[in-house]
Order: structure tokens, then C-alpha cells, then sequence
């Protein structure tokens, strides 16, 4: 049994009062479910374990792109009209156009280096675009995450390393921030953003751990997944392992709770309507094929 500290036990009632449950099953048999986007009156996500991006059209789901050997991770808006692709497995960026064609692959930095695990991404409200490129996902391991910039050109540029295994980002509410999840260090980085898009030096934005107390059957790689800045300035943080979504405000104050059956939360986004409608994605089971996971609808 787990003893809270009694300033612990107090937040862990408050958290108790301000949690609830996306129980809106919008897909039952998700092939480990990540990066939601909301396109065109449509819900995308990825299936890391499957053939690529799926498009559910609000009664079934379809295959909108495969990319073979992918292992996509994340998606996003790119050039007004296209979408770029996280292939985790396959050490890559895709760049799609409108209808799901692929135009381009993009595997090396600026300086020739190629990417190791590219995962999220987030826009700079200029035409901009972060990528995480997570490293290797083994607490063991020698630290080696990344975080590269695309400017307008489309070329990317490293911008900061040694982040243990970084994951979703966003923007902070007056855009002159970057956070970052550092996923295997459970906690969350902030990089000051400076004119030319490159980052200047990281602190501590959060520890997850100061966030909420934590569940019952959390292990060593329990941490921050995806990150998105909601459309009510608050921030969405998915809580990978301890099978909830954590939503914070710019004082870091917890405001609410949403949890899912899937202990392992992947990232989440939102719907037409804003933060009234969130998308969440999850897994059951991430060590063990055929990596089942759901991707779930919560609404205010």
C-alpha cells in the first residue's frame, strides 16, 4: 500500500472531485492509436502498429494513407493544406499533400544527421513546425533525444539535444515558449523561443509528479506523452501509464482530470467546437502485439 503525504492526500481528494471519464468509444480495435487531428469535418490519427493514418468519418474508420515499415507516431497541419507524418520506425518525416498523396521524404537535419525516433510535432503560429525525435526508449540508454525546428523552407535544424527521450511539445499561451515533454525524466522542459526559431535554455517547466499524486500501478516509465494547448488556454497533458489526461493551467494548477481504460495514454486533441470536444488515444497493452489499443471522445 502507498502512503501519500497529507498535502498529497488533500490534492488526491481535489483531483478525485475534478475527474472524469471519456467513455465515448469512437474506435474499439486501434493498433496502438496516436497524433488525433481533426481535418475537414473528419477525425485522423495514426496507427504506430498498423498501416499508417486512419480517418474516422464519424461511423467507421478507414485507411487514409499507408506507408509501409512507417511505424507512425504523430500528425500534423502543414502548408495550409498538407499533413507531415511522424514515422517513428522508420526514421523519417512524409510530407502529404491534400488528398493523402505523398510529395516528399525528409530523414536528415540541417547538417546531414539523421533523425533517431522522430515522434510529435508542434506549429509556431508562423509557418514554423517542432519535431521531437525521441531517441531511444529505454531508461538505460544513453540520452539522446532531440528537437528540430522547420522553418518556412522546410529544412530542419537541430535546436536542442540530450532531452531523455523527448515527446509532445506545444506552444505556451503567449507563443514565445516551447514545452517539451521529457517522457523517461517525468517531467515537462521549457525553452525560451527566440526570433529566428531556434531555442535558447531549457528549465523545468513541471514535474508530473507535482502535478498529481500518482496512480496505483505506475512503474519507472510512466511520464508526459503527448502535450497540446487546449482553445481555452489551458494545457492537456496525456499521462502515459497512469491511464489519464491531466489538464493545467499557466500556474500549473490541476483543473481537471480525464481518464480513459487505457492505461497507456498516448496523445489527444481536440474537435470544431474547441476544448468542448477532446480526442484521446491509448493502448492496453504497448510491450505486446497486436498492441490493441481505442481511440476514445470526451465532451464538456
Amino acid at each position: 500500500m502507498r502512503i501519500l503525504p497529507l498535502s498529497w492526500s488533500i490534492l488526491a481528494a481535489a483531483s478525485l472531485m475534478a475527474a472524469v471519464r471519456a467513455d465515448t468509444v469512437l474506435v474499439h480495435a486501434a493498433a496502438y492509436p496516436e497524433g488525433p487531428l481533426w481535418r475537414d469535418g473528419a477525425l485522423l490519427y495514426v496507427e504506430y502498429a498498423g498501416s499508417g493514418i486512419k480517418q474516422w468519418d464519424g461511423t467507421r474508420a478507414v485507411t487514409y494513407w499507408s506507408g509501409e515499415h512507417c511505424g507512425a507516431s504523430g500528425l500534423i497541419a502543414y502548408r495550409t493544406d498538407h499533413i507531415l507524418v511522424a514515422c517513428y520506425d522508420a526514421n523519417n518525416m512524409v510530407e502529404l499533400d491534400r488528398t493523402g498523396n505523398q510529395l516528399r521524404t525528409i530523414d536528415r537535419d540541417s547538417a546531414g544527421k539523421p533523425f533517431i525516433g522522430p515522434n510529435d510535432f508542434a506549429a509556431d503560429g508562423r509557418g514554423g513546425i517542432y519535431v521531437s525525435a525521441s531517441g531511444v526508449y529505454d531508461l538505460k540508454a544513453p540520452i539522446s533525444g532531440t528537437i528540430l525546428y522547420m522553418a518556412a523552407d522546410g529544412v530542419p535544424v537541430e535546436v536542442a539535444n540530450l532531452i531523455h527521450y523527448s515527446n509532445g511539445l506545444t506552444l505556451s499561451k503567449d507563443g514565445k515558449t516551447l514545452l517539451v515533454s521529457e517522457m523517461l525524466a517525468g517531467r515537462i522542459l521549457s525553452f525560451p523561443i527566440q526570433a529566428d526559431g531556434r531555442l535558447g535554455p531549457r528549465s523545468v517547466w513541471a514535474r508530473l509528479q507535482d502535478l498529481a499524486p500518482p496512480t496505483a500501478h505506475e512503474d519507472a516509465y510512466a511520464g508526459p506523452d503527448g502535450l497540446k494547448l487546449g482553445p481555452d488556454g489551458n494545457y492537456y497533458i496525456a499521462q502515459n501509464g497512469s491511464g489519464r489526461v491531466l489538464v493545467v493551467n499557466d500556474d500549473k494548477k490541476l483543473l481537471r482530470v480525464i481518464t480513459v481504460p487505457t492505461p497507456y495514454v498516448t496523445n489527444v486533441n481536440f474537435g470544431a467546437d474547441g476544448a468542448d470536444t477532446v480526442y484521446i488515444t491509448g493502448v492496453f497493452d504497448p510491450w505486446k502485439a497486436p498492441f490493441p489499443g481505442a481511440v476514445y471522445r470526451w465532451k464538456k
